[in-house]
């Protein structure tokens, strides 16, 4: 982004995507971009020809001594979804990263939401090893469904071999991953949902193990709410007894139309 219009076309698609209103606190307004970008922040849009259809903007924070880039938001017009703007915004993000000398690039996302999860780390190599209690609070807006704002905090280690190698276009392939034991049973409900069920397995030792999450929360919460918030507490329950014993997620699996977290326990840095 260069020019003031663009940061003003970032507003509009804020909008436009998250069907936020005008006055919705949630919105970064163009004045605080501007000074973002100009201040160590990196803010880049997606544009085909002269229409903004995509951006991703973040700011630097540092922790225990380290820097790193917190990665506020990313978009892409529905339209425009399927094509690679988003995987190509955060690639771009990567490369001003860095430029700036820092390794890790981190963003929250709902551990719920499968395509994020997908999206993150199948095709990032994100991991996460750490979950935040309702983030942005419980509120009616569509995108959050009613739920508690629960949340992963994604950390994306931008030189590590497990990105270097998608960045190269090599898939990360875990064989054997379905033979893992499982923390969650779930039973089919035959309305089109899962449930889990209330026996969780909490213990578990193994080096590897499967965390199963609904495939459609999106859907859920429209038609099933109390569904959804019981997998929200359940699965809540899970990554708090599973991380502080570290654990981390490594991985992303579909089979049969269920959606699986893979949590390892982590030796090193990814």
């Amino acid at each position: 982004m260069q020019r003031l219009s663009d940061y003003n076309d970032c507003t509009r698609l804020q909008q436009e995507v998250w069907a936020f209103p005008d006055t919705d606190a949630d919105i970064v307004p163009a004045s605080y971009l501007v000074v973002m970008h100009h201040y160590g922040g990196i803010c880049l849009g997606a544009f085909d020809d002269s229409e903004m259809v995509g951006f991703v903007i973040g700011f630097l924070g540092a922790q225990g001594g380290r820097l790193f880039h917190h990665s506020h938001m990313l978009a892409v017009l529905p339209a425009y979804r399927g094509r690679g703007v988003g995987v190509d915004l955060k690639w771009a993000q990567r490369d001003r990263a860095l430029a700036q000398k820092i390794d890790l690039v981190n963003w929250t996302f709902d551990p719920l939401q499968a395509p994020n999860a997908s999206f993150n780390i199948n095709r990032l190599g994100a991991v996460t090893q750490k979950y935040m209690l309702d983030v942005y609070g419980v509120s009616d807006s569509p995108l959050h469904g009613g739920l508690p704002t629960d949340r992963f905090e994604a950390e994306w280690w931008i030189e590590s071999p497990r990105v270097v190698e998608l960045k190269r276009g090599v898939r990360l392939v875990r064989e054997g991953w379905e033979k893992l034991p499982s923390v969650n049973p779930t039973r089919d409900l035959g309305n089109g949902f899962r449930s889990s069920e209330d026996a969780l397995r909490l213990e578990l030792d193994d080096k590897e193990i499967l965390v199963e999450v609904p495939a459609n929360l999106t859907e859920m919460m429209g038609r099933e709410r109390e569904l959804a918030l019981d997998w929200r507490m359940k699965t809540r329950r899970v990554f708090q007894s599973y991380f502080p014993r570290g654990y981390r997620v490594e991985g992303f699996h579909r089979a049969e139309g269920r959606c699986y977290y893979r949590l390892a326990k982590k030796l090193e840095r990814p």
